[in-house]
């Protein structure tokens, strides 16, 4: 520690939070949880085909597709998954789909192609929780420190302050604006800005992260709104499946920067807790949305109730123009999706969470 009373320490964020012990998700919770959500009733009878462009979801869409096709028999599903969730939007401005899953957040470099095809934007649907820390569940991004910081919790705001630089202005929808504006004095670079004292009150502090395209730009979409500026000392790794196969590739995976972290007192990393829990060097912090709390540790509880800040979401993604009804067939799959029995099809599948009942309440509205 720094040489202040654990009572002291609460007020900057430095003492453990009181709930901090990690609690499992049980299958019971899941089953709990979504019985709570709308049972599925039809309103429109869906004949012919529905065409699907984008990302599999790891089975899930598939899934939705079997379950759908017990109410609507007549009802045909025609779709193509190799481009994944990186050509999702590309079916819809090319009208090659009627729906676009994806695993990622739409970039901006979705959404103006299909801004000048359309005039408007694509309706952004969140069907599903991500997962906790299994590969390829869409897992929750923990922000982790080595052991011997006192930190022990930050909010979304410090956290972009850390990991962002200063700039004229974010984006919203298709449109930058300096709304968005960020001065230098926001920027957090050293220990002491965070209430650190002592040997850290000067020390800089060393940001770690990934630079995967999808991974990246979540970030930047819930951090910077949608800036790519960053702290300029941000030191950059991959998963080792996207880094070639020899000395460089390896010098840069995400393993190097947790080996680097674990023996740098001042850094600070996002990473995946697949990784982070066999580095005993690191632990995560309970994160915040705003900076007064709740401070929330990273659980599976806190990712399946989306109490957590860093969650992440599995979206379709819809042509709908402004003042328009969606096309029925496309609403009333979308409807079963966000049913008690769609968001049963993603228990039974194991891969991601269900929506909690005010999130797909939130989710439903958007189809009117």
């Amino acid at each position: 520690m720094v040489g202040a009373t654990a009572a002291g320490l609460a007020g900057i964020g430095l003492a453990p939070p009181a709930n901090a012990a990690p609690r499992a998700t049980s299958a019971s919770a899941l089953d709990a949880l979504v019985a709570e959500l709308p049972p599925y009733e039809p309103e429109t009878k869906v004949i012919g085909g529905i065409r699907i462009f984008g990302s599999f979801l790891k089975g899930n869409v598939e899934v939705w597709e079997k379950g759908f096709l017990k109410h609507h028999p007549e009802a045909e599903f025609a779709h193509n998954f190799t481009t994944s969730s990186e050509g999702a939007m590309a079916g819809l401005y090319t009208g090659l789909s009627d729906v676009a899953p994806a695993g990622d957040d739409a970039k901006i470099t979705d959404m103006m192609p299909y801004y000048n095809v359309f005039r408007h934007l694509p309706v952004e649907v969140s069907v599903a929780t991500g997962g906790y820390e299994a590969r390829g569940t869409l897992w929750a991004i923990p922000i982790v420190v080595h052991k011997d910081n006192p930190i022990r919790r930050l909010s979304l705001r410090q956290l972009a302050g850390i990991f962002g630089a200063e700039r004229t202005g974010g984006w919203e929808g298709i449109l930058y604006t300096a709304k968005y504006a960020r001065h230098p004095r926001e920027n957090i670079r050293t220990w002491g800005e965070l209430g650190l004292r002592g040997e850290w009150a000067e020390r800089p502090i060393q940001t770690y992260g990934y630079c995967a395209p999808g991974f990246t730009y979540y970030f930047q979409r819930k951090l910077f709104h949608h800036s790519d500026k960053w702290n300029p000392n941000f030191r950059q790794y991959v998963e080792a499946k996207e880094a070639p196969d020899d000395d460089l590739g390896k010098a840069v995976a995400s393993e190097r920067m947790l080996e680097e972290l674990s023996e740098d007192k001042y850094g600070i990393a996002w990473a995946a807790l697949m990784h982070t829990k066999n580095y005993p060097n690191v632990r995560p912090l309970a994160l915040a949305v705003g900076d007064g709390g709740p401070y929330v540790p990273l659980t599976p509880e806190t990712v399946r109730d989306r109490t957590y800040p860093l969650i992440r979401d599995a979206y379709f993604y819809l042509n709908r123009a402004p003042g328009k009804p969606l096309d029925p067939k496309v609403r009333e799959f979308m409807r079963y999706i966000l049913s008690r029995e769609g968001q049963r099809d993603i228990v039974e599948h194991g891969i991601y969470n269900p929506l909690t009942p005010q999130a797909l309440r939130e989710q439903r509205q958007k189809l009117d």
